[in-house]
């Protein structure tokens, strides 16, 4: 008699991008030998003082709201008014997830049915393709900020070829993971035109909105006519350096909020009040750690573009965010990508394989500059170029 079998979310959704340098990474650590950690969007700055210390008994010992704390919601819409973004019009409009992971999921539940289609603007965030399988969505790449960023593609020339009779919904990022590529205004428009024209949901991922180095951030919400089509997304984990406390949000119309609250009560119950609690120290007294924040990452951008440069390995510059996309085909002559991230990891640093990020970037990895200080920042390009030499 047969077992019966998986689910087809559970066999198409790909592994970690690090399953296979696993072994390599054991092996070096259980030697004693150190690895800078260069593949994962950390910060190394200590969080907003406010936010230590701020759980209560109750916090841990009773279930919070599963709407989410008043405060909090109040809280994260004025910071996103504040920050530009007009559609956040009060806490009517404003979910909050444990990370932005689960207030993604929670809006991709929300409007879209098993089946539908998302156009996904690539490279992309490597775990958007398997959040969206896990909604019951099918994610269609769109090849768009490489190109966009060498002024060689047509925004909505390139959506409408991937658009079919299915399709529901567009996700993008800005500033872009792995890239940092900012959507420009010209871009924003298309987008916006394109989803108005084909009456698609939009998913705005918006992590690092905060992280503009060079240009503008647009909010696409705010464009007429978008407002009750978009949902936008944010990590309090990138604005304000609380990964561990797996703080994210969602930002859209109230009937979508509602929805998303449903679905939470349904998947998560509450999120962790404690967490919510830090959250919002954080989101209070927040202000000055960003653009303090904002300064620093800007400076370990210009020292990793910098030494990519002095190393000879192609980049796409990021404007924005924290990530540099490496184009190490040059170096690989047609060996596998693997060999040369094992020989990395032998260097003692640790990138993040492109190909986990879209079709056509298997040569390409990706660089955190802000989870380590500049210096080893510095130094892990260094190692990776010492690997990639010893091809």
């Amino acid at each position: 008699m047969s077992s019966p079998s998986l689910s087809h979310a559970a066999r198409n959704i790909r592994q970690s991008v690090f399953a296979r340098l696993a072994p390599h990474i054991a092996a070096r650590r259980a030697a004693g030998e150190t690895l800078i950690p260069l593949q994962i969007g950390d910060t190394c700055r200590l969080p907003v003082e406010q936010a230590s210390a701020t759980a209560t008994e109750s916090d841990i010992s009773r279930y919070g709201s599963i709407s989410g704390m008043p405060a909090l919601l109040e809280a994260l819409a004025e910071h996103r008014r504040d920050a530009g973004l007009q559609a956040a019009r009060s806490a009517d409009h404003v979910h909050v997830g444990c990370g932005c992971t689960h207030a993604l999921f929670c809006a991709v539940r929300a409007v879209l049915d098993p089946g539908d289609e998302v156009l996904v603007a690539s490279p992309y965030w490597p775990l958007v393709p398997g959040l969206l399988m896990a909604a019951g969505a099918i994610p269609v790449e769109v090849p768009l900020t490489q190109a966009m960023m060498r002024g060689e593609v047509d925004v909505a020339q390139a959506l409408e070829a991937r658009f079919t009779e299915r399709t529901r919904a567009v996700y993008f990022i800005s500033p872009n993971n792995p890239d940092g590529a900012v959507w420009g205004n010209g871009a924003i428009t298309a987008l916006a035109d394109f989803a108005q024209r084909r009456a698609l949901w939009v998913l705005a991922d918006e992590v690092y909105a905060d992280y503009v180095y060079d240009g503008t951030h647009h909010h696409i919400a705010d464009r007429p006519g978008m407002e009750e089509r978009t949902i936008s997304t944010f990590s309090l984990s990138k604005s304000h350096g609380l990964a561990g406390a797996r703080i994210g949000y969602a930002v859209g119309p109230p009937e979508v909020v509602l929805a998303c609250r449903r679905i939470s009560n349904h998947t998560l119950y509450n999120v962790p009040e404690a967490m919510q609690r830090v959250a919002l120290a954080a989101v209070q007294h927040g202000d000055a750690w960003i653009a303090e924040a904002r300064d620093a990452y800007r400076a370990a951008r210009d020292a990793a573009v910098a030494t990519l440069d002095g190393v000879g390995i192609l980049h796409s510059g990021a404007p924005g965010g924290s990530f540099v996309f490496a184009d190490l085909t040059p170096q690989l002559g047609g060996r596998p990508l693997q060999e040369l991230l094992e020989a990395a990891i032998a260097e003692g640093v640790l990138v993040a394989p492109g190909g986990a990020m879209g079709r056509g970037y298997e040569g390409h990895v990706r660089i955190c500059f802000t989870g380590v200080s500049q210096a080893e920042v510095v130094d892990g390009i260094k190692r990776l170029a010492r690997a990639a030499a010893s091809f």
